[in-house]
């Protein structure tokens, strides 16, 4: 098991954010097709949505400095899974960056899930984590169904 504080784990979700959000900006370019660069701009724009709404929870928080300061426990296996990220590919094409937006997006879910589950975690973080669960699900049904128009 591996002990974070509730503020160490804001931080690594606003970190995730920031990284999808690059991600999507680093695609656009890469996409011949006016319609993943849509996409990608589109889920950038939501992506920084996310890490504002953490960032703003850091330092416009309600949660007491006790609250931010208490340590949770996360096995191993899901600490190992928190830290995986999807870059994109070298000599990329279309379907490559969507696989990997995709399995970036089930991650980001996954991560929110299991975060959800720290019964030691305020009403604020929850709801955070909650609402970022269905988002990042959204995100990774609407990129599965422009997949199948290129596979």
């Amino acid at each position: 098991m591996k002990e974070f504080t509730v503020k160490e784990i804001l931080e690594y979700s606003r970190n995730i954010e920031q990284e999808s959000y690059s991600f999507y900006k680093d695609a656009v370019p890469k996409f011949d097709n006016d319609e993943l660069k849509v996409l990608a701009e589109e889920l950038s724009k939501e992506e920084l949505g996310h890490y504002n709404r953490i960032n703003k929870l850091l330092e416009n928080t309600k949660l007491s400095t006790e609250e931010m300061n208490i340590k949770v426990q996360i096995k191993e296996s899901d600490h190992k899974m928190l830290v995986a990220t999807r870059e994109i590919p070298e000599n990329p094409t279309a379907i490559s960056i969507l696989e990997a937006a995709y399995q970036r997006e089930v991650n980001t879910e996954s991560v929110y899930r299991t975060l959800i589950s720290i019964t030691d975690l305020a009403k604020d973080v929850i709801d955070i984590f909650t609402d970022l669960v269905n988002q990042e699900k959204g995100h990774a049904n609407r990129i599965k169904s422009i997949m199948k128009n290129y596979k």
